[in-house]
């Protein structure tokens, strides 16, 4: 059998560096790897509906926000983008029809985000069909409770990681 690249990877440096504990690839390349592996799934149901992962989430953001016109500066920080990369879907989405930018009304100088018909269409659409997705990925290779297990592990280490609380928003 096999061996998985990660495993070969912690084996060589065993073999050559004894004096190193390597074992915190076995979690940390795993996890990058996993993320690649992650990213060209969700890709493949977002290229159907001609959305990128980044126009899918601000499309999510908006949808899901607590104010239903929110500001694109309130949406830096969860969707990890700059402003001109926000800008630029914004640009998009709007140009395809899904999102409409609306004046402040208390403060003239900015923009608020609305949905579309079309493009809250569109979220929930492409919602439906990529948590689908993602739950059959899970599905084929973890039982409930190791869904559970694990999400906790991870929003613990990537808190631990960003230097947020473990009960944020990890």
């Amino acid at each position: 059998m096999k061996k998985c690249p990660v495993d070969l990877m912690i084996e060589q440096w065993a073999h050559e560096r004894p004096d190193l504990d390597s074992s915190s690839l076995g979690v940390l390349a795993r996890i990058t790897r996993l993320a690649r592996v992650a990213e060209e799934n969700a890709s493949s149901v977002l290229d159907q509906y001609g959305l990128s992962d980044v126009e899918f989430q601000l499309l999510a953001a908006i949808r899901t926000a607590p104010d239903s016109h929110p500001a694109p500066r309130d949406l830096l920080d969860p969707l990890m983008v700059t402003s001109g990369g926000l800008t630029n879907r914004i640009d998009r989405l709007e140009t395809a029809g899904f999102v409409k930018r609306i004046t402040n009304p208390s403060d003239r100088r900015g923009v608020l985000l609305n949905l579309t018909e079309s493009g809250r269409e569109r979220i929930d659409q492409v919602t439906t069909a990529y948590l689908e997705n993602q739950d059959r990925v899970l599905d084929d290779a973890l039982a409930k409770g190791e869904r559970d297990i694990l999400a906790t592990l991870l929003r613990k280490l990537l808190a631990s990681l960003s230097g947020t609380p473990d009960s944020a928003s990890a």
